[in-house]
C-alpha cells in the first residue's frame, strides 16, 4: 500500500497577490434553522445567499459558497465595502420568512495564494475571524482593509486593539457604518 508523501521538492513557488477578502456570513443560521425546521431553513437561507452572492457589478469573484455564507475576493477594499452594504440593504429589504435575519461582514486586506479556484493563507483566517466577531448587521474590517480604504474616517468607528482566536497579536478593527 502506498501511503502519499509530500515531495520536499516541486513547484511549491505560487506567488501571493493581494486583495480584499469578504466573508459574507448569515447570523444565526442555527437558530433560524431551529425556529424554521430544517426543510423551510434550507429555502430561506438558499434565498439569503443568492441575495449576497452576486458580483458581476464590480470586480468582486465569487470564491466559495458556504452553506450559510460566501466568501468573495475584490481588487479593492472600496469595492468589497460597496458589495457589503448592498448585501446588508438588500437582506434588510426583502427578509423571506417571519424571522428578523441579519448579515455579518468582514473585510481584510492582504495576500492569499490563489490555486485551485480557491485562495488561502493567514489573511483568509483573519478576515474570517473578523467576521465571526460581527454582530448581525455589521460590516467590521481589519486595521489594514481601513488603510488601504479610500474612504473618510466619520464612516468608520474605531474599536481599537481586538483579541481574535487564533491570532497571539490583538487586530485593530474598525466598524463601516453602511447605513
Amino acid at each position: 500500500m502506498n501511503t502519499p508523501t509530500l515531495a520536499a521538492e516541486g513547484s511549491w513557488e505560487l506567488r501571493p497577490t493581494g486583495c480584499a477578502i469578504l466573508f459574507i456570513d448569515i447570523a444565526g443560521s442555527l437558530r433560524i434553522t431551529r425556529q424554521l425546521g430544517d426543510a423551510r431553513a434550507y429555502h430561506v437561507l438558499k434565498f439569503l445567499s443568492n441575495a449576497i452572492r452576486p458580483a458581476e457589478t464590480n470586480t468582486g469573484r465569487v470564491v466559495r459558497s458556504l452553506g450559510d455564507g460566501v466568501l468573495l475576493t475584490f481588487r479593492t477594499v472600496d469595492e468589497a465595502l460597496v458589495h457589503a452594504a448592498t448585501a446588508q440593504r438588500e437582506v434588510a429589504r426583502c427578509s423571506p420568512s417571519d424571522i428578523t435575519l441579519k448579515i455579518r461582514c468582514g473585510i481584510h486586506w492582504g495576500s492569499v495564494i490563489q490555486a485551485d479556484g480557491d485562495i488561502f493563507g493567514v489573511a483568509v483566517y483573519l478576515a474570517s475571524r473578523v467576521t465571526n466577531h460581527a454582530n448581525g448587521g455589521e460590516i467590521l474590517l481589519t486595521d489594514a482593509a481601513h488603510e488601504a480604504s479610500g474612504r473618510g474616517p466619520d464612516v468608520f468607528i474605531d474599536f481599537g486593539p481586538t483579541l481574535l482566536p487564533g491570532f497571539d497579536e490583538p487586530v485593530r478593527v474598525f466598524e463601516y457604518l453602511w447605513d
